[in-house]
């Protein structure tokens, strides 16, 4: 599972209103190169290069006054610097390195202030006049959910207001990011029929540490942790309980390594690279790079229902994946290709995570079906997954971006119900879901959306 990162609009009104007025001036300083070339190029050579740099510098110092988001994941907090305060570089403390966390001061004065355990460290505030309620919201939600220890009275306090002012709204359309978010925690730490590890607990030897734990439920549990050399990483780690025959446990180890050897040895720029497999303590464990960036789940959550444009965009790189993952030999299964385990990163790339090996590692042990049965084809069900298993999964994954929803599961979708989408990918959706006739192959898919982007 990806790796939480949340993002705050933050209102800089100094920032705000130098880019404003660089934007503004923009015929003025793009045409200095062509005066300096006409006028100094005779005179000095200097001159002429200082008049051709002049672009940009207002280009780098327009991308630094546009940076003014906080940023917030499962490490700590960033904060972006803030020319009307005078603070002109940003800060950023872990969470491990704050001592506590507080509402301070009163009315447009009121800040979320973070106190550090050592004077060496920033103390980052922020100001509650800079964030719209929604984003407020989203602060105290993390705060609430990273930051170990107890919380200062003053944020519930905070809190529970913001959710009394939400209550009153009287729009269907606006909504409270402290339910999204409430709601993201609750999918991601459903609970476990076993301990999941703490942090600070070593595996391997020693070699991997447990830093927090991002997702637990079932059988399984998915950990941020870090190596030895410092380097942060995912552990997924899969349980059978005791009680189960020796013998359907063996068999499935064995799967579990065949299929970990299988997915080590994918390269693709949009694959989460599968670094290594090992059991101990009862327990198989994979070891995957740590992805950053909202799942398409959270992102729909964010946005609501994504525009048909960012849709084929999305589709064409899920297509690609496949038609990677089914190009091997054998063909590689992802087998939970769901909206869940598809990142989508800072520059646009779509990333696939969370391979179905590790639930296919539980099934075959405890003979109990292990997956989103939304996003589950009929003959995966039935055990029998395929290549064309991945593309019902893709459908699925296409359907609930448009419309916002997750399809009904073991049946065939078809998005121009519930929205206005255009025939050609509505009939796409359709015929990657469809029981039997679906779509041949991912490069098929591909194929048609090549078309449907060229023709929309």
């Amino acid at each position: 599972m990806a790796e939480l990162c949340i993002k705050l609009d933050y209102q800089d009104p100094v920032k705000e209103g130098a880019a404003t007025l660089i934007k503004s001036n923009f015929p003025l300083w793009s045409i200095l190169p062509i005066l300096g070339a006409t006028f100094c190029a005779g005179i000095s050579i200097l001159m002429t290069v200082l008049f051709a740099l002049v672009p940009l510098v207002f280009l780098t110092l327009l991308k630094t006054l546009s940076t003014r988001q906080i940023l917030m994941d499962k490490r700590g907090i960033e904060m972006p610097s803030d020319l009307s305060r005078g603070r002109l570089k940003g800060s950023y403390l872990g969470w491990d390195q704050i001592a506590r966390a507080f509402v301070s001061g009163e009315g447009t004065a009121k800040e979320v202030v973070f106190l550090p355990l050592t004077k060496d460290l920033p103390t980052i505030k922020v100001p509650l006049d800079r964030l719209d309620g929604n984003q407020t919201e989203k602060l105290l939600v993390t705060i609430q959910h990273f930051m170990p220890g107890e919380k200062d009275a003053s944020l519930e306090e905070l809190s529970q207001t913001l959710k009394r002012l939400n209550a009153g709204l009287s729009s269907e359309s606006e909504f409270s990011y402290t339910d999204i978010w409430e709601d993201e925690l609750k999918r991601r730490f459903r609970p476990a029929a076993f301990m999941p590890l703490e942090a600070g607990v070593s595996v391997r030897e020693g070699s991997i540490r447990i830093e927090r734990a991002l997702a637990s439920g079932g059988l399984s549990a998915v950990y941020l942790a870090s190596t030895k050399q410092g380097k942060l990483v995912v552990l997924k780690e899969s349980v059978i309980p005791e009680s189960y025959e020796s013998e359907l446990k063996e068999k499935a180890k064995e799967m579990f390594a065949r299929e970990a050897r299988l997915l080590m040895k994918l390269d693709f720029d949009k694959i989460v690279k599968v670094l290594d497999f090992f059991s101990e303590g009862g327990r198989s464990y994979l070891l995957l790079e740590s992805v950053t960036g909202p799942d398409l789940r959270q992102y729909v959550k964010q946005h609501g229902k994504l525009r048909e444009s960012l849709v084929l965009d999305l589709a064409l790189q899920m297509a690609d994946i496949l038609v990677y993952l089914h190009s091997q030999e054998p063909p590689v299964i992802h087998r939970d290709f769901t909206p869940d385990n598809l990142v989508l990163q800072n520059d646009g790339k779509l990333v696939a995570i969370d391979f179905g090996a590790a639930n296919e590692f539980i099934g075959n042990a405890t003979g109990t079906f292990v997956g989103k049965h939304a996003y589950i084809a009929p003959e995966q069900f039935r055990g029998k997954a395929s290549p064309q298993s991945d593309l019902y999964a893709m459908g699925g994954t296409l359907y609930y971006l448009l419309t916002g929803e997750d399809p009904l599961a073991l049946s065939v979708s078809d998005p121009a119900e519930k929205v206005a989408v255009s025939p050609a990918l509505a009939k796409l959706v359709y015929d990657l879901t469809l029981p039997e006739g679906r779509i041949a192959s991912a490069a098929v898919a591909r194929a048609r959306l090549e078309i449907i982007k060229t023709t929309s």
